[in-house]
């Protein structure tokens, strides 16, 4: 079975997820023109910069899911 996923290993993986980490930690003109920039030089950070933002979504669903609730026969939140 193959996989479409990158290895965190792989560069425009790691550059990704920085540049997406500045950018929302800290945002500004400067790291969004940044980003552009490095996002159109390889159709490999697209994809890249894409599984970031995948990652960085289910990272958030999973903490929403995982809200110890009062009552542990509420449906979970998780979507």
């Amino acid at each position: 079975m193959s996989s479409s996923h990158h290895a965190i290993s792989d560069p425009a993986c790691k550059e990704a997820w920085q540049l997406f980490r500045e950018l929302h930690d800290a945002p500004s003109l400067e790291r969004a023109q940044r980003l552009v920039l490095w996002l159109g030089r390889d159709a490999r950070h697209v994809r890249a910069f894409d599984e970031a933002l995948t990652l960085w979504a289910l990272a958030g669903a999973a903490l929403v899911g995982s809200v110890p609730d009062d009552d542990p026969r509420a449906p979970s939140t998780l979507q």
